[in-house]
């Protein structure tokens, strides 16, 4: 039977030589060696060549100050891998093959000192027969080397998507949200494997929900290669989470000799569990197995993979235009809002990314009631460790093909020699994902365009080879030629109503003061694929991270700002939201707090407007989830480590299956005016609709004082609009400062969802006064069970934004709500959804703490 020997791990060394000099050092004719110019030290498989010379002592961890700069030089030397292994007696069968799953960009490979092949890319694996060339038996070392030459040059952030020749990770060579470290090295699993009689080159099991009832069926198709001619039974078995046979049927095949094999095999089951996505129900898995066996009995091949039962289909929004592409989502002919991230690598080193590492990031945004990860095509697709988490959890996947802008020039490269290159790479992707559950779509890349900034379409020749490609591969599954798509890469105001903006993309600021809420109060895009705003990092790792750098000011004119976020320097902007900054008394954390403000309400809003123009919007994607460097100032909702920025919490709200949102025209207003608000009420489910909800609508002062309260009810069928309305006259307040508070209650008075907002009267700059706010103190302890904690607030004024924050960012903390208003007297509840916490986990700050 089929069989491998692991080869991954920690048992490999890396040495490092100046250009050509290994060949020297590896010479047996010459009679001598040379020394390399860094000695041997101990390597990790899966990984990155920094990451070991990070470990052994020999690079700085880039995250500090300018450090990244200091291993820039890694991937222009020669690098040499070794690992020593064995092969047993009686282990090889009728095949022997290394198999290096992803290699990190070219070079050469040895094997007991003689070259067997040539590598070059990152995103195929490369398969040798060794057969022949093997040691085998306890005492025969066999002696693997790699060498590793110089990476090419690839456009970054900034260059020409046309003149693009290689299909590499482009990030790397630098964005906005990471300097260039450019990893070199193994970067997914190696493993020697020996098969008997035939080998299963592609195995792609289907399932799929029956139309009526509980039933359901697994198409089962395999493409053998066989050595041994004769006789073959497959058994074919579908088995649920709890290790049952479902059920099973077996066949016998009569394969000829030689070629390529084509199976088929279509299995009916009587009872099924539909798969849903976050915030819709469960995500049961089933395992299609297949098992091949000769006509002795004998075990040949075996192979299994993830499936579930689900329908999904992509249908046109709700008066759309008649040219635009589906963009609303029906899972199991449900209709789906899209609540979703854009995903980026975890590091730039994403070889060494641990399922652990997957699991604590995906598990943020599964907490935070997302259901569709965009994977961005400017990077990697994904592992398939990404891929168990999402299948396993409810998170859909849009996949992109590894293209991306460039700025300069945006339009996909069409010459052969690079359109053959993708379609490689993009057909090994294609069916290596296409029977995971979580996969959603396919998207030709990210913000292709036309030389008129128009987003490209199949007209392009290298977007009509992958739609092709997909339609052979994986026909049903939906394809979009880029995100964007449609007329328009971004919205305008002045095209508003023209059905221009189908999939658009940004902006990614605040757009100011009145700007800001005109633009989406008025926004008619059918879907949001990416749009942002940047927040400043915490300021404790700020500081802990500057190295030698100062901290302070955060101006184009600080290096160690400028390296870390040159994009998202927001000093004019928060000077004239909150006021202007004293570039001479550091104030770095009432600054970070003002970012992260401006970060929550804009987001929020973004979000907020569009969600309530459901069903003719269909969806919001966040740019961006993650981060893979620590940033000072980003669009990232979580920090490099994996904590939460406030404006998290604010879109785990947004995105629950009952909210409750406020319009309104701006933040700021003067006495005699009016603060008027339309409050919306929304739910997901239908079974919501059935339930009658109220709305407590109140706006107080800082002090407490209640300004104004209203109650609304919403009785079965009045969801998914507005409610009522807020109108209130402004007066002169003591400190200048408003809080609306809306709260949703069930029909017995509990409070179900709720949202908070912060206005000011007769600011001199719209949100000065939240700065100028009086300090207020808040107590933590211990709640009535051990995963609650109780926050007070001791004090006589408004504790605004107070936020808990985890002191060892690794522990995975999930909180029910976080970046409280808490009025003077006022105690709240925190409960953690991992289990018991104490107060000591961790450390509160806030805008006026």
């Amino acid at each position: 039977m089929s069989s491998r020997i692991e080869l991954s791990g920690s048992e490999w060394t890396v040495t490092g030589w100046n250009r050509n000099q290994w060949k020297l050092g590896m010479s047996m004719e010459l009679g001598f060696s040379i020394n390399p110019m860094l000695p041997a030290i101990k390597a990790v498989v899966p990984g990155a060549v920094q990451r070991d010379l990070i470990a052994a002592g020999w690079l700085p961890d880039p995250n500090e100050g300018l450090r990244s700069m200091e291993l820039e030089w890694v991937n222009n030397r020669d690098w040499v891998y070794e690992r020593r292994f064995e092969v047993p007696d009686g282990w090889m069968q009728d095949r022997c093959e290394l198999v290096f799953e992803g290699l990190d960009y070219r070079g050469l490979i040895y094997l007991n000192g003689e070259e067997i092949t040539a590598f070059e890319g990152m995103f195929l694996p490369v398969t040798v027969d060794v057969a022949t060339k093997l040691r085998v038996g306890s005492g025969n070392e066999n002696i693997l080397q790699l060498v590793f030459l110089p990476s090419p040059e690839v456009d970054g952030q900034i260059g020409y998507s046309n003149e693009i020749s290689k299909v590499k990770s482009r990030f790397n060579y630098g964005w906005d949200w990471c300097p260039r470290i450019v990893p070199v090295g193994i970067w997914k699993d190696v493993s020697l494997q020996t098969h008997s009689a035939l080998k299963l080159n592609d195995y792609y099991p289907k399932a799929v929900p029956a139309e009526d009832g509980d039933g359901g069926k697994v198409l089962y198709r395999l493409e053998a290669e066989i050595w041994r001619p004769g006789s073959y039974k497959l058994a074919y078995e579908v088995v649920d989470a709890a290790g049952d046979i479902v059920h099973s049927e077996k066949k016998i095949y009569e394969l000829r000799r030689g070629g390529i094999h084509r199976i088929e095999h279509e299995m009916s089951i009587a009872a099924v569990r539909r798969w849903w996505p976050n915030g819709y129900g469960d995500h049961p898995l089933y395992q299609a197995r297949v098992t091949v066996y000769d006509a002795e009995g004998r075990l040949c091949a075996a192979d299994v993979k993830t499936v579930a039962f689900r329908t999904l289909q992509f249908v046109q929004n709700e008066d759309s235009p008649a040219d635009a592409l589906p963009y609303t989502l029906l899972v199991n002919g449900v209709r789906v809002f899209l609540n979703g991230v854009n995903w980026v690598p975890i590091s730039p080193f994403f070889g060494g990314v641990t399922s652990e590492q997957y699991a604590h990031y995906l598990g943020r945004f599964k907490a935070m009631n997302v259901n569709v990860v965009r994977v961005w095509g400017g990077a990697i697709t994904e592992k398939e460790d990404f891929y168990a988490y999402c299948d396993s959890h409810g998170l859909l996947v849009w996949q992109e093909f590894l293209q991306s802008s460039s700025g300069l020039n945006n339009c996909p490269p069409d010459n052969a020699a690079f359109l053959k290159e993708l379609a490689s790479v993009s057909r090994a992707a294609v069916i290596e994902k296409r029977s995971h559950p979580s996969l959603m779509a396919w998207c030709g890349g990210n913000e292709l365009m036309w030389e008129n900034f128009s987003p490209v379409d199949e007209r392009h020749g290298n977007i009509a080879m992958l739609k092709k490609l997909v339609e052979e591969l994986d026909p049903g599954r939906q394809f979009f030629p880029s995100s964007a798509s449609g007329p328009r890469f971004g919205a305008t105001e002045e095209e508003f109503g023209k059905g221009l903006h189908h999939d658009v993309h940004g902006p990614w600021l605040y757009l100011g003061e009145e700007n800001h809420y005109r633009f989406f109060n008025h926004n008619d895009s059918l879907v949001q694929t990416e749009t942002g705003t940047p927040g400043a990092s915490r300021a404790e790792r700020i500081r802990v991270l500057a190295d030698r750098m100062s901290p302070w000011p955060p101006t184009k004119e600080n290096a160690y700002w400028l390296h870390r976020g040159a994009w998202w320097i927001q000093w004019e902007q928060l000077s004239d939201m909150f006021g202007p900054w004293d570039k001479e008394r550091d104030e770095l954390e009432q600054y970070c707090q003002a970012s992260r403000y401006l970060q929550l309400e804009s987001l929020r809003y973004m979000a907020e407007a569009t969600r309530r123009r459901e069903p003719k919007s269909s969806g919001f994607m966040i740019w961006m989830g993650n981060e893979p460097f620590a940033n000072n100032a980003n669009t990232s909702m979580l920090e490099y480590d994996g904590m939460p920025k406030p404006v998290y919490y604010a879109m785990k709200k947004v995105f629950g299956g009952l909210h409750v949102s406020a319009q309104y025209d701006r933040l700021s207003y003067r006495t005699g005016e009016s603060l008027g608000c339309e409050i919306f009420l929304h739910a997901d489910r239908a079974d919501q609709e059935l339930v009658p909800f109220a709305v407590d609508v109140h706006l107080v002062q800082a002090d407490g004082a209640v300004l104004q309260s209203q109650r609304f009810l919403a009785e079965g069928g009045r969801l998914n609009g507005t409610i009522g309305k807020l109108d209130w006259q402004v007066v002169d307040v003591p400190g200048s400062v408003l809080i609306l508070r809306l709260a949703v209650c069930d029909e017995h008075n509990q409070q179900v969802a709720t949202n908070e907002y912060l206005f000011t009267a007769n600011a001199v700059c719209p949100l000065e006064p939240v700065r100028r706010l009086p300090e207020a103190a808040v107590r933590v302890r211990q709640g009535a069970l051990p995963e609650q904690l109780v926050l007070a607030n001791i004090s006589e004024t408004a504790a605004v934004g107070v936020f808990l924050i985890q002191r060892d960012a690794s522990q995975l903390i999930h909180l029910d709500r976080n970046y409280l208003m808490l009025l003077p007297g006022e105690q709240l509840t925190v409960t953690s959804m991992e289990g018991p916490v104490t107060p000591e986990q961790f450390y509160v700050e806030g805008m006026n703490l």
